[in-house]
């Protein structure tokens, strides 16, 4: 059993142990999660995946930002591109990316727009999205949300930015969406994945701490569950130590 962690440490860890060697991928704009994700993968078991897709190729940023928007982020890199090049290539896709959004249902589709109101009167306005072909043309993708409460996971969002599985196998094959699509959802709460037959979110797994009740109130939509649910594993001994001593030095997940 590894030390004490933090939720978002455990988050971390669960997406990069799903990471494999010789992939492509990015870690989305919102990037302080995934991009520790994919920088653990790397130092422990990928060490040949390419972090590519968003401007830039394998950066070295020396320390975690909140947001690769941030220049800082980018740091040292091996190439570098512009906004011309990036959308003409996006179309071929991604092996993985990561999304997050205002609101996320039952079928892994997310919200970035707008919240109550309509989409040109909102109660809240969002940022939005761009170059959205990644959410379509990549193999797979996770969603990462460092909240998790009923008021972000609602059975169906007010707008869908980001197609999940729509309503279920149907409507995804009717869409033209080929790909997997969502394959985890992982919070600072549990572990969610897709039932294969409906493509509804299912609960997979909880973080220490928490219990499957707990989770499914903090849900605006059934979860599933059905008898005993396990625990997500652990971060091990070496996971924390060259996620801290490599990945995060400043501590930034540890909150």
């Amino acid at each position: 059993m590894s030390a004490a962690f933090s939720p978002l440490e455990q988050m971390v860890v669960v997406l990069a142990r799903d990471l494999a060697d010789g992939e492509l991928g990015a870690a989305g704009a919102a990037a302080l999660v995934p991009m520790a994700a994919i920088a653990l993968a790397r130092e422990l078991h990928a060490p040949n995946m390419t972090v590519g897709g968003e401007m830039f190729f394998n950066p070295e940023p020396g320390h975690l930002y909140p947001s690769m928007l941030d220049d800082r982020a980018l740091g040292r890199c091996e190439a570098a591109e512009t906004f011309i090049e990036l959308f003409g290539h996006s179309h071929h896709g991604l092996d993985f990316f990561f999304h997050s959004g205002l609101q996320h249902d039952a079928y892994g589709n997310i919200n970035l727009h707008h919240v109550g109101g309509t989409l040109h009167a909102p109660k809240m306005r969002g940022p939005g999205a761009a170059n959205l072909s990644y959410c379509h043309t990549s193999t797979r993708f996770y969603i990462c949300p460092t909240v998790h409460t009923a008021r972000n996971f609602v059975e169906k969002v007010d707008f869908i930015t980001i197609p999940g599985h729509l309503s279920g196998p149907e409507a995804k094959r009717a869409a033209g969406l080929t790909k997997e699509g969502p394959r985890f959802v992982v919070t600072p709460r549990a572990v969610m994945d897709f039932d294969p037959a409906t493509l509804r979110m299912r609960l997979k797994s909880v973080h220490a701490g928490h219990t499957a009740e707990e989770v499914q109130r903090h849900t605006g939509f059934d979860l599933g569950i059905r008898g005993d649910v396990p625990q997500t594993p652990a971060p091990t001994e070496e996971e924390l130590t060259v996620l801290r001593e490599r990945v995060d030095k400043t501590g930034t997940l540890r909150i």
